[in-house]
């Protein structure tokens, strides 16, 4: 590694800008020393990401697709980092076993955590999209219990309308239903005759 930093080494202080989302690619870096934070989005839409540290990649896309940086990277400390271009990433990974089996172990660490992304989206987006299906419900049949502090409808008849409006099945509809239950932003209420009925809780 001593001569990857040798021939490759950049220094950047805490605080400078590595590179910013949306800038042209064409380098990637590994973190030697120090730690680096990633960012996406800019002022208060400003999310941070993770910091990653020492015998880390950051930008390694850029030697794969040239495509434009996918986040923001700041050092959040004094650091080294090995700077390399496709020419020199490609050379690096065809005489150097140490640095091959850190990018085979990177993209598949990489790989696994979009995936874990994308599921978490996936989730989010079926949960959010039948809760507004069910505020609707509400706005356009909804019945007030004898409190006057829920909105009500009927759990059965919102299962096959949710589906018929979604183009769910019923089953995808019943366990999403339980996931927004989960998250307390409605409730079960059961009238005389025991039929349930979804409730939200009214301002």
């Amino acid at each position: 590694m001593s001569k990857l930093v040798k021939y490759f080494g950049v220094n950047y202080r805490k605080g400078d800008c590595i590179f910013r989302e949306g800038d042209p690619a064409d380098v990637m870096y590994m973190i030697h020393k120090g730690k680096v934070q990633i960012s996406k989005g800019s002022g208060s839409f400003n999310e941070n990401i993770r910091i990653l540290g020492e015998g880390e990649f950051i930008g390694e896309m850029a030697v794969i697709n040239s495509m434009p940086r996918s986040a923001t990277a700041v050092a959040a400390e004094d650091c080294i980092l090995i700077k390399m271009d496709r020419e020199s990433f490609n050379e690096t990974v065809q005489k150097n076993h140490e640095f091959s089996v850190s990018v085979i172990k990177l993209l598949s660490e990489r790989l696994r955590e979009t995936d874990e992304l994308l599921m978490g989206y996936v989730k989010k987006d079926r949960v959010q999209s039948l809760y507004v299906v069910l505020l609707e419900g509400m706005l356009a049949a909804g019945k007030r219990d004898g409190s006057g502090r829920w909105s009500l409808v009927r759990r059965d008849a919102f299962v096959n309308t949710a589906a018929g409006r979604l183009h769910w099945d019923g089953s995808d509809v019943r366990s999403v239903i339980e996931e927004i239950l989960a998250t307390g932003k409605a409730a079960i209420k059961r009238d005389r005759e025991g039929s349930e009925w979804l409730a939200v809780s009214l301002p």
